[in-house]
């Protein structure tokens, strides 16, 4: 019986599968939020973790050291991601242009902080220097995360029109 129930549920999360995807913009939409989660999500989370690490080193000098040697080939590799993307339907290309911007900013941001910390190992700025360059990086991350709402709710409304059911 149990196995019944196992076989109905895979049976019918395929039909449902197969029935959202039917056309090829559905299709693109699924395949390209599923990699942007894989390959953009997961690197994010991680880079998050190293960064919180960075700022529990001693000196700001390590904490770059860190930074250069583990948070930014990630920053690369989302990079490398993002650009690599090529969307065929419109849709899916409105969608990667909106992601296109959030990551400039996201990048932008990132690569602000990176420098604050370098210019404080290299003692070559000061403290206020400092904090206004971190300011400005935490307005242009909270823009990027903006962008990064409107992309999402893009992605909603698209999964709406075509269909598509979403898992929470």
């Amino acid at each position: 019986m149990k196995m019944k129930k196992i076989f109905f549920i895979t049976g019918l999360f395929i039909i449902l599968l197969l029935t959202a995807c039917a056309s090829e913009t559905a299709k693109e939409l699924v395949e390209y939020h599923n990699s942007y989660l894989n390959n953009v999500n997961s690197k994010g989370q991680e880079l998050d973790k190293i960064i919180k690490k960075s700022l529990n080193t001693s000196t700001p000098t390590e904490a770059y050291q860190l930074q250069k040697e583990k948070a930014m080939p990630i920053v690369k590799e989302v990079e490398e991601y993002i650009n690599s993307q090529d969307p065929k339907t419109d849709i899916v290309k409105e969608l990667h242009q909106m992601r296109l911007e959030q990551f400039k900013l996201w990048h932008e941001g990132i690569q602000l902080k990176f420098q604050a910390v370098k210019k404080m190992g290299n003692q070559s700025v000061s403290q206020q220097e400092t904090k206004d360059i971190i300011e400005e990086s935490n307005r242009i991350l909270k823009d990027a995360m903006e962008l990064g709402k409107k992309a999402d709710n893009k992605f909603l409304e698209s999964a709406d029109e075509h269909g598509l059911e979403l898992e929470e």
